[in-house]
This record gives C-alpha cells, structure tokens and sequence, in this order.
C-alpha cells in the first residue's frame, strides 16, 4: 500500500510538470499577465482615449483581442503536433527495417501467450487460490544478460521449486541449454524470463545487420507483449547478469561497448513499458577468480549459502544516481570484511600455497572496485532522456564450477609487458552452489513492491487540458475579486500605521523607565510600538514584486521608512542598554577572587565582545546568553522575554548592529582570564559550547522510572541541593565519542577563538605539538570531571528516610520487585562509564620492541573512566552459566523485606513481634537479616555500601519503633492504668487522702519482683543502662525514651532501696533522738507502730524505729506531750499501717542537719523538736518520694 500510494504521488507530481511545461498553461498565463498589463497600466497604454469610462472600453477590447488570439494560437499549435506527430510516425515506418521473418516474430508471440495462458490456469503462487486472472499475482522479474553469463544457471541453481516444470519442459533443468529467445521459469513467488544474450547485445539502427535486427525484432515484440498483458504493472524488476572473468578480460573499450548496450536495453524498457523497476545486478561465474576456492574454504556452509554482496538505499526520482556514491563505500566495506575474514582464518591454513593464493584473492577483490565501478556507472547511470531504474544492489555469485579461473592481477601485469598470461589450473571437484541458493527468496523477490505502475497518457492529457483551462478561469475570475479586496485592505493599513506612529512619538516625548539593572527593557514599549507598525505590512523583502504589485501593497514604501526608525532605536538605545548589561555582569563578577577567572565571566566576556564586533560574532551564542538572563530577571513573563529575543535577533542578525566597548573594563578582563592556564580555559570553551547544544542530561528519576520516587529521596536535599539528580549531557558515553573526541581533534578553531577573547591573537602562536599537548590535558581534565561528575550524581543518591513499618516495607518490596531500580541504576551507569571495550592490544614484531608506542588518548582515558566504576559495573556482570553478583545481594534484601513484612501482617500483634525481635536481636539470638545486609554492603562500592547501610540502619530503626509502641501499650495498660485507678489517691500518694494502700499490695506493686520491677526486667533493660537509666546505644540506633520517663522510672525503682530491705521485703529503719523540748513542757513520749521514745529535758539519745513493726497487730503512732504542772496532755495519734508515716508527716521539717531531718511538733505553741535519720541512706524525710508520686503516660 506504501508504495502504491508513492506511485499516485509521482504520477500526479509528473502530471503537474507535464501540466506546468505544456503549451497551453504557458499561453494561458501569458494571457493572464498581459491582461492585467493592460487593465493596470491601461491610464498610461490608452491616455489618448480621455475619459476613464473610455479607457475601461478600449482595455475591454483589448483583453477580448488577446482571448481572440489566444485561443487561435492554441489551435494552431495543437494542429501543428499533430501533423509533426504523423510525419514521424511515418518517417519511423519508412525508415524501420522490415522484419526478416515475419511468421517467427508470429510464432514467439504465440508461444508467449500460450505460457502466459499457462499460468494463468494454473498456477498464481503459492497458497493462492486459481481463479483465471492472476497474471498480477505473482512478480514478473527479466533476467538479462549476455550470451553465457550463466543467466539460467544461476535460475537453476538457486534453490526455486518450478511448479510448472512439466508443462514448459523443465523436468531436466538441471541440464542447462542455451536460451533460445526467451525462456519462462515460473517459481513458488515469482515468475521470471530468461532473455536470450543476443537480446542484449543487439544494436539498433540502419547499419544493423540481419541477425541484430531479428534479435531487435524479437527485443521490441517481448516488450510490447509485457506491456499488452499486465499494462498496469508491466514487471517488477530486472535481474541482470554480468559474467566477471569476462568482465575482467575485455578491455577498457570493449566495456564501454558492453555497458553502452546495457543502458539501452533498460532505457528502451523503461521507455516501452512507462515503469520503474528494481535492478539487480549479479556478478556470476565468482569462481573464475583465482584463490575462490581457497576463500570459499575458509567460510562455514551456512555463509556459503547467503547472498554475497550489498544493497542502496531506495532514493527518489532526483536522486536515482545516488547508488554510485554509496557503490565506493559499501564495496570498501565488503573489502574490509573480506580481509577480516581472511585474517580471521588464515592462521587456521597449514598450506603456504593456499594462504597465498588467499591472500591474493583479497588482493584481486580490491582490485575490481575501478573497474565494477566504472562498468555499472555507465550502464545503469540516469540520463536526462528517460527515468533511470531503481537500482537495489550488487551481489556475487558462483552457480557452477566450470571454467577456467583467471587472476586479474596476472592479467593486467601480462598485458602491460606483453607476456602470455599463465594458465591457472582448472577446479577438479564437483559444482557446487556458492551464494546463490537464497539470492531470489531473500533480495530480489522482497523488493518487487518497489516498481511502479505504468500511467496512461490520456489521463495526463486530459488532467492537462482541464488543469490548463480552469487554472486560467480562476485566477482570471480572482484577480478582480482581490484587486478590491487589496485596495481596502492596504488602505486599512495604512491608517493603522499612522495611529502607532504617533503613539511612538509620544513615548519618545516621555522617556525611558529607570532601571538601575536594565538589560534592554527600558525601551521595550518605543521598540514595540514600531515593531508592530512594521508588522502591519509584514516582512517587505520577501514580498514578490509581481504580486505586491497586484495587491497594490504599499509596504514597499511604508516599510523602509519605519525599519529606518527601528533600527536607529536599537542602534542608539537598545544595543547599548544590553551591552551595558553585559559589561556590568563582567565587572561584578571580577570584583572577588571566585569569579575573577571564572566560566562564567568568560562566557560574559565572549558575549561582550561579540556585541562589539559583527565580524566574529556567533549570533547563537549571544542569543542564548542573553536568553537565559532575561529568563532569570523576568521569570513567568513570557511576552517580554519573547520581545527582548525579537528584538535582539533583528538588532544582530538583520541589521548588523555593533554596540561601543568599554576597552579599559575588556583589557582588565583579558588580563584576568590570561592567567587561568590555556588548557583550562579551552576545556572550558568546549564545556560551555556543550552547555548549549546538549540538552538531554541523564536523569535518574527517568532511568529508574516509578520506582525512584519511592525508594530514593527525591532530589537529593540532604546533599544541599534541590535540583534533579542526574548527570548533564557532556559527561556521557555519546558525547564522548561523537562530540567531545571530535571537539578535541578540532581544538585549533577553539584555540583560535579563546586567543581572540583574551586577545592573545597577535602574542601567541600555537604549535602542532602544543595543540598535541592541550589535547592531552583537556582530555585528562574531561575524564577526571567525568568521574567526578557521576561520583557527584551518586553520591547524592541517597534512600529515603523509612517513616515507618509500613513505608519500609514498601520500599523494600520496590527494591527486590521486578522494577529492579538498582539494576537499572547500575546498568544505566554501566552503559554510560564503559565507554571503550577493555582489551589487549596485540602488537606486530616491530611493536613488541618498540618502547615508546603511540597509545590513543581517548581510549585511555576512556578506561580510567571505566576503571573508576569497575567495582559497581562488576556487580550486574555475570560469566556464562553465573548470576551476577547483584543477584546475591537481592537475597540479602529479599530477606530483610519478608523479616519486617511478617511484623507487618503479624496484624494486632506486630508490636509483640516487634519487641520480641528487637530483644532478640541486641541478645545476638535468632537469625538477624538487619545485621547480614549491613555486613554485606560493607564491602561494597559506592553508592551501594551507603544504601545497604542505609536501608539496615532504617529497618532497626522502624523496628525499634514498633518495639516502643508496644512497650508503650504494654506500660500504659499494665502500670500505668492500674497505679491511677487504684493508688494514686491513696496515702502515702496522696497525703490528704484517709485511706492508705496496703502493705501488700505496695509491695507487690512497688517492690522487688512486683509488676513495675518485672515490666522494667522483662521489656525495659535490654534498651537501657543500668546504671544511669538512659537508652542504650546499640547499633547506633537507641530506644526513643523522653528523658521525663526515664528520670522518673529511676525515681520509681528507688523506691525498692528506700523503702525494701536487702531480702526484698518491705521494711524501713530510722534512727530518732529527741532535740528540744518547750520549757513549759516536761516530757514527751512517742510511739511508733510500740516503740517508745520517752524525753524529759535529760541525756539525749537515738531510738532505733522499725517499720512496720510486726510486734503489734494493729498498727498506731502517737504523740504525746505533758505541760508542766498539772495541765491534761496533748496527744495526737494515727492509725493504720502508714501510721508512723502520717505521725512524721504531722510535724514541720526545720532543717537538715549532719545527722538528719530536724522536725519539730507544736502544740499550741509549745514546741518539740526531733532528728529524724534514716538508717544507711539519706532521710525520707529529706525527699519524701512518695508524696505525689506520679507515673509518667508516655514513654
């Protein structure tokens, strides 16, 4: 169907020529033009008529006139052809030689419409169905060629299935007979006609003998009969067939001769039949090429078999030469496989004959390109009196194995010192088939959809003559249609003009806006109003006279004048505002020592100086420049970068404007940028030049794909930056080979335009070995920012921080799924950083010896690059029948995944999972996938060694936080809870409370092995120390506990000292000795829970105090005073097990002395004062630590 429609396509294109170059269009437009000569110019032709009304009369006539005329011509002229058209026909008649044979041209005809009627009933391809009008199903290919150029051999020969053999007499073809006039082999996919040699040799004209002109005869019948029967599509293609030793053989006229008649054949085809066709050229008899069968040895069975030789590329009408262009280069290409080839298998030949008889067939291959060349161009060039066919390729072939070979070498020496050529010895062995079994089924039956189709003459005619005149009606119904139209419109135009020109003058009566950083926007609004006044008109330089005239377009004279003003704009406004611009940023850029010599001030520098000088200047580079400027200074403002570009590129371009520099600020500038050295600064020019051709950088979100926004951090904000990560352009595999290496071999036009920037032209001068030299830095400096660059790209690649069990979980998924983001980022890097093939080099004799032996400095530094990422390339490389190592590593990652994924769909209990594997795994029990992908990713290269450690140190930390949230539930529920809801309003939490929490159930609580202590043991102290309380490091990862929790679990598990004994058993001892008593008091005795402590103004001395005091059954504390004389005591007395407390809490602590608490108790202003001391600790009283005591709800 492609090429059906390409067909139509040309045949129109062709009708439209034939239309544009016939007589009548050419009269027709010729009439056009001077109709309207006449009606615009008619003031000026008929100034003798007076009145308008009286011109409009006489150019009515005169247009009638012409019309009159016209018309008569085209008669006349058609008339004429015509009668030319019979006389030559007659003249051909006349001067054509009759036929010899009548009745023999009667009987070929005959016989090849009984072979056409043959395929027709029987046979229309393969798997098609016979239906009586197949003659178009199947391809008809000619195969020409001379006389015993082994043309039906090579049909024979090549592998086809012949289905109709038995009714053309085929059964024996094997036994090849000389072609009588044309012979009709029709195969599974084709059908082919084996022209008879004479056909092509014949020559045509009145010198022409008997025998030439019957095979003339025949030649013209043959055509006629393809173009009679399958007048759409005549044939597809042409096979033609050249004997190469006789090729060789002729001479250097005899060749002309032979290819001349070639040409003709296939001119008088393409003639005949109004197609283009393929051809293929086949070079038979291969093997009369001295040392064939010593190449054919050295090939496997299956090369034996494939077509030997090349293709063109199929090229339209205007480039059908274009083959001979490509001829050079692909049989160079065919040449230099041959000599890999015999390279490749000549150490495998013992015999030293037969490698030189190899050796020489190379040799002689090399030699045939002039002549094949030379030959083919002249047979089958494109002339300019008929369409030259699709020529498609060039392939050898050796059907048979008959002859004598010939050794074009010998020959050509031979004849050059008129010797007798040897005589080569003839093959012995049987025929085989040598690139010939598959040449049809594989080239020249696939292209047989690239003829075209024959186009009929009357349709072009009658497309011509009703093109022809309903072209004419159109354009002369248009034209007055337009002329008003014009008027109108220019008119319109015009006054629009005039409006905007005022506008303009009122704004230069204004002035320009102020703009301490104006880069050219300042006179944006003067410079747009011109620029749309001057857009009103368009672009008159490109308007066509002829048409502007019928238009009566005025922009001819409107439009110099307001350009005038434009560019006068630019020139004294525009132009120097934006090298102003430019001269300010080099200056602010030299003002510290960072950008004194930087990239950037040379850039800056370079633009600056090409603002100044039109002669040097590269419009692009200064475009883009300022382009990216003016994006920075008004980002989100399209319309005003959009107008400063417009008006930069007219100011540049167009008009060749030229901006004054500031000499002194360029001097300072030069001498600035003179002292970075020169390698630096034209590896420099070649960076920045890649800045702006190459765009594309590598981006890993797009390498990675989905995958990397879920497993990596976005665009690497923990390395300082937020851009994308990724690596420009410049430092990859293509721009290595393909523009760095050739930037480099072309440094001395970069040398040339650095020199011109820090104006070293007149100073320095450049060797051929200090280009050498500058080559080798540069491309040392490359590699070593190639490395650092994708370093840089890598190590800002950073595994986002897990936000919990689930979001670990995810991302691990991610990693050992099928997206694979790991393999594609190291492949991707593999790709990019293997930039040559890391090989030995073998060396000759001469080379081993030599120690100072040419190395190309791309590929070496092209392996330091490959060196540099060796390690982490290695990990996705894998021997034959090995995995990769990478794939090991995903083992250690798909454990750790199905670790934290069974915590996860643990469901209510992952916590308690949680706990259990975190404990586990600070105990070094159990297995611990954690600890082996940390271990593993130690040794690995980077960035591989920061993920593995990464995702460790994330999975532990995710882990200890589902181990908090069920030590916290377990906290909450099991401490926390029950101490609010029983005990925090008891006494002694609370010391206004009445009721008081039982000794048992304090103890059990509180005490050693109670429920806070056994929380504490069982879930608490693998996290944290002992000693101080606080968490404990492991694995650099701690248990998140808030420092109110833990100064307030140590104060809790205090309490066992404070308030056990050393057996675990609730029990206190303190010491109380009487201080003071009132003088207005006696004496005062205490009890405590029974023990006495009796004082009377005597000796003072310690009472030791037990509590509780299991000597009495029901606990009771007192206080009893008596007054002196004979007043009634004041006692005060508690009960209860906490009684002893409640007594102490009764009195007022004083002070803190040496020996203790001083606490005093007052009755009614009479005082007595005790030392309270805590056996073997400081005193309860001191802290009080259970008087609102409160347990902390968050861990």
């Amino acid at each position: 169907m492609i090429f059906r429609a390409l067909s139509i396509i040309k045949t129109i294109l062709l009708s439209i020529i034939k239309l544009t170059t016939s007589y009548i269009f050419i009269s027709s437009i010729f009439l056009i033009l001077l109709v309207l000569s006449v009606f615009f110019f008619r003031d000026f032709v008929f100034s003798f008529a007076g009145s308008g009304e009286r011109k409009l009369i006489y150019s009515a006539l005169a247009m009638a006139v012409f019309s009159i005329i016209w018309g008569a011509s085209n008669l006349i002229y058609v008339s004429i052809k015509k009668k030319k058209v019979d006389l030559s026909k007659n003249k051909y008649k006349r001067e054509t030689p009759k036929a010899p044979d009548l009745s023999y041209l009667n009987e070929f005809e005959r016989g090849f419409n009984q072979a056409l009627q043959t395929i027709s009933r029987n046979w229309a391809g393969k798997g098609s169905r016979r239906n009586g009008k197949n003659l178009y199903a199947l391809p008809w290919f000619v195969v020409l060629g001379s006389p015993s150029s082994g043309k039906t051999s090579l049909i024979v020969e090549s592998n086809l299935k012949f289905p109709l053999a038995h009714l053309f007499s085929q059964e024996d073809a094997k036994h090849v007979q000389p072609t009588k006039d044309v012979d009709c082999w029709v195969t599974d996919e084709a059908v082919l006609f084996d022209v008879a040699g004479q056909f092509v040799e014949h020559v045509n004209g009145k010198q022409s003998d008997t025998h030439e002109t019957h095979y003339a005869g025949l030649w013209r019948r043959f055509l006629k009969l393809l173009r009679d029967n399958r007048p759409r599509r005549p044939i597809n293609g042409v096979v033609l067939c050249l004997d190469l030793s006789e090729l060789i053989s002729l001479s250097s006229q005899e060749r002309n001769t032979k290819a001349a008649l070639i040409h003709a054949r296939l001119s008088e085809m393409t003639e005949v039949l109004g197609t283009r066709y393929t051809v293929h050229v086949v070079l038979t008899k291969f093997d009369l090429i001295d040392g064939f069968h010593e190449f054919i040895g050295c090939l496997p069975t299956a090369e034996r078999a494939k077509p030997f030789g090349f293709t063109f590329d199929l090229h339209s009408g205007r480039d059908q030469d274009k083959w001979l262009d490509e001829f050079n280069a692909a049989f160079a290409k065919l040449i230099d496989n041959l000599n890999h080839t015999t390279v490749d298998r000549i150490s495998d030949i013992r015999s030293a004959h037969k490698r030189r008889q190899l050796y020489l067939f190379t040799r002689e291959m090399a030699g045939l390109s002039t002549i094949l060349g030379g030959f083919l161009g002249k047979a089958l060039h494109q002339d300019k009196f008929s369409t030259a066919p699709h020529i498609r390729g060039i392939f050898f072939s050796s059907a048979r194995q008959e002859a004598i070979p010939t050794n074009p070498v010998l020959q050509a020496t031979s004849q050059k010192y008129e010797i007798a050529p040897p005589i080569l010895p003839i093959h012995s062995g049987p025929s085989k088939q040598y690139f010939s079994s598959s040449l049809f089924d594989q080239v020249v039956f696939k292209e047989a959809g690239l003829a075209g189709d024959n186009i009929k003459i009357e349709r072009a005619k009658r497309f011509a003559l009703i093109g022809s005149g309903l072209a004419a009606s159109l354009l002369y119904v248009g034209f007055f249609s337009a002329y008003w139209m014009g008027y109108e419109s220019n008119r319109a135009r015009a006054d629009q003009v005039v409006d905007i020109t005022e506008n303009f003058e009122e704004l230069l009566q204004q002035g320009p806006a102020q703009n301490s950083n104006a880069s050219g926007q300042n006179y944006i609004r003067s410079l747009g109003a011109l620029t749309s006044a001057s857009d009103i008109f368009g672009n008159y330089r490109n308007r066509n006279w002829l048409m502007s005239q019928l238009e009566l377009y005025q922009g001819h004279k409107i439009g110099p004048e307001v350009e005038k003003a434009y560019v006068d704009m630019l020139a004294r406004y525009f132009l120097p505002e934006v090298a102003a611009y430019v001269r300010d940023e080099i200056a602010k850029l030299g003002e510290d020592e960072a950008g004194r010599d930087s990239n950037e001030r040379l850039e800056a520098l370079r633009v600056y100086l090409m603002l100044g000088d039109a002669s040097r200047r590269n419009e692009l580079l200064v475009k883009a420049w300022m382009e990216q400027k003016w994006q920075e200074q008004f980002e989100g403002d399209l319309k005003l970068q959009k107008a400063l570009r417009d008006h930069l590129v007219f100011a540049i371009e167009t008009a060749g404007l030229e901006a004054a520099l500031d000499k002194d600020l360029v001097e300072t500038s030069q001498r600035d940028l003179r002292e970075v050295p020169r390698d630096l600064r034209l590896y420099r020019n070649i960076e920045q030049v890649s800045d702006r051709q190459l765009a594309s950088s590598v981006n890993f979100r797009n390498d990675i794909g989905p995958a990397y926004n879920i497993v990596f951090d976005g665009t690497g904000k923990h390395s300082g930056s937020d851009q994308p990560i990724g690596v420009k352009e410049f430092f990859t595999k293509d721009a290595y080979l393909d523009y760095f290496v050739k930037m480099n071999d072309g440094l001395s036009v970069v040398a040339v335009e650095d020199a011109w920037v820090a104006d070293e032209r007149e100073t320095v001068e450049y060797s051929q070995a200090d280009l050498k030299e500058f080559r080798r830095k540069i491309v040392s400096r490359y590699a070593t920012n190639y490395i650092s660059s994708w370093n840089t790209a890598l190590n800002r690649l950073e595994i986002t921080d897990f936000r919990n069990l689930d979001h670990a979980v995810d991302i691990l998924e991610t990693l050992t799924g099928p997206d694979r983001p790991l393999n594609r980022l190291i492949n991707r890097v593999k790709s990019e950083t293997e930039i040559y093939e890391g090989k030995l080099i073998e060396l000759n004799a001469e080379q081993a010896v030599d120690s100072d032996l040419p190395f190309d400095i791309y590929r070496e530094q092209g392996l330091r690059v490959r060196r540099a990422f060796s390690n982490l390339n290695g990990l996705v490389e894998a021997e034959e029948g090995e995995k990769a190592y990478l794939e090991d590593l995903d083992a250690a990652l798909n454990t750790l995944y199905e670790y934290l994924k069974d915590i996860r769909q643990a469901g209510e209990r992952s916590g308690e999972v949680a706990l259990a594997r975190a404990k586990a795994r600070i105990d070094l029990q159990g297995e611990d996938p954690i600890y082996t992908l940390k271990r593993v990713g130690v040794d690995l290269p980077s960035p591989l060694n920061r993920f593995f450690a990464k995702l460790a140190d994330q999975s532990w930390k995710v882990l200890l936080q589902e181990a908090k949230k069920e030590l916290q539930r377990s906290w909450n529920e099991e401490i926390y809870a029950g101490y609010n809801l029983n005990y925090a309003q008891l006494y002694p939490f609370n010391k206004q409370a009445e009721q008081e929490i039982p000794l048992e159930e304090f103890e059990s609580f509180f005490g050693p092995g109670g429920k806070i202590e056994t929380f504490y043991k069982k879930n608490l102290i693998v996290f944290v120390d002992e000693a101080t309380g606080e968490p404990k490091t492991i694995d650099g990862r701690h248990l998140a506990i808030e420092k109110d929790f833990q100064d307030n679990l140590k104060i809790i598990l205090d309490l066992r000292r404070s308030y056990f004994n050393s057996e675990g058993l609730i029990g206190v001892e303190y010491n109380i000795q009487p201080v003071a008593l009132a003088a207005k008091l006696r004496r005062a005795v205490m009890n405590i829970e029974g023990q006495i402590i009796s004082y009377s103004h005597g000796p003072r001395r310690p009472i030791r105090v037990i509590w509780p005091n299991v000597l009495t059954n029901e606990a009771e504390s007192s206080l009893s005073v008596f007054p002196a004389g004979r007043g009634r005591p004041h006692t005060v007395t508690f009960k209860g097990p906490w009684s002893g407390f409640r007594l102490l809490d009764f009195a007022t602590t004083k002070g803190f002395d040496s020996n203790g608490a001083l606490i005093e108790f007052n009755f009614d202003g009479q005082k007595a004062t005790y030392s309270l001391l805590h056996k073997g600790a400081s005193s309860l009283a001191r802290k009080q630590p259970l008087s609102g005591l409160i347990l902390p709800a968050k861990m």
